[in-house]
């Protein structure tokens, strides 16, 4: 869920990777550096907010924020741009309300990626991949007012495998301060949650859930 924003004026070599980066289509991959060419890392980072929906209950919860910590990566002689960082967000509280709002549901939710997100630009599109592990805790629910614990053990009411995040944003200004990336994600089916399970599957499981992230530069200093 990473972005281009800005890049040091450090000399003629990076006036001409600013002049590379900014030209309209671009294609940016990690994978597509070679081995041998003349290859500049140009250390990025970002402030990270946002928000999912589950489709299923329609309910909001609020994302960071966090941190995406990582390189831009400029191939200095073919013009290829790549892009890795490393994500990390706070667990986030859920709360989902049922029948009108009568039945309601709170728990904390912890997404924690399973390796660095990597994307590419192309056209001013940007396209970026990610994989994250879901966990659920401290799960209540009840009339009203969610005041009936409901028993998990802790580390192990997880999704039963990584979510697929594939996030985009069209004409990236890539010196802009600020800018989103948006998707949509499937949740698996939960494990290990006892009788939370089946109430996990019915209310939160499947695909068409959104999500938005905010990136915002960090400033120096």
């Amino acid at each position: 869920m990473p972005t281009l924003l800005r890049t040091r004026k450090n000399g003629r070599k990076w006036a001409r990777t600013a002049a590379v980066v900014a030209t309209a289509g671009i294609a940016m991959s990690v994978a597509a550096v070679p081995a041998s060419a003349d290859v500049i890392e140009i250390p990025v980072g970002y402030t990270v907010t946002g928000s999912t929906v589950v489709k299923k209950t329609g309910s909001a919860m609020t994302l960071g924020p966090g941190n995406l910590d990582g390189a831009l990566i400029i191939d200095d002689q073919t013009g290829s741009v790549g892009l890795r960082a490393n994500l990390s967000l706070p667990p986030s509280q859920a709360n989902i309300s049922l029948v009108s709002g009568l039945f309601k549901i709170k728990a904390k939710v912890k997404i924690t990626p399973t390796g660095p997100a990597t994307g590419t630009l192309a056209d001013g599109t940007l396209t970026t991949h990610a994989q994250a592990n879901m966990e659920i805790y401290d799960i209540w629910a009840g009339l009203l007012v969610p005041v009936i614990p409901l028993p998990t053990v802790p580390g192990s009411c997880k999704a039963s495998k990584p979510l697929d995040l594939d996030l985009s944003a069209k004409d990236v200004d890539i010196f802009a301060p600020k800018f989103t990336v948006t998707g949509t994600y499937t949740i698996p089916d939960f494990k290990n949650c006892f009788i939370a399970d089946l109430a996990l599957g019915a209310l939160v499981s499947g695909p068409g859930n959104t999500i938005s992230l905010d990136l915002a530069a960090k400033t120096e200093g």
